[in-house]
């Protein structure tokens, strides 16, 4: 799902390149003058038409998959260092055995 009107900083954004053919790119920046887009606006615009068109891509919001990335995270913690994690605690104690 993605977010309107959020700022977008840190994690949440990225970079993406590609390398082009001056063709390809002059073909594209055309079109992009015919709407009166910039290259950003326009390539967001066929990013997110492209995510539209197949729901099941983004089937969870961003919170809930951070969430189950940071619970995957205290779980691998737990088995590869054999640690246990408190909860409201930064402190992490290393399991008796």
């Amino acid at each position: 799902m993605v977010l309107k009107n959020h700022d977008l900083s840190g994690e949440e954004r990225k970079i993406v390149s590609t390398r082009l053919y001056k063709s390809e790119f002059l073909f594209f920046k055309k079109l992009c003058d015919r709407e009166g887009k910039t290259v950003n606006t326009k390539l967001r615009e066929m990013i997110n038409w492209e995510i539209k068109k197949d729901p099941t891509l983004f089937s969870k919001t961003l919170l809930e998959k951070k969430r189950e990335d940071l619970e995957k995270g205290e779980e691998n913690l737990k088995q590869r260092f054999k640690i246990e994690i408190k909860e409201g605690k930064k402190n992490v104690q290393p399991r008796k055995n």
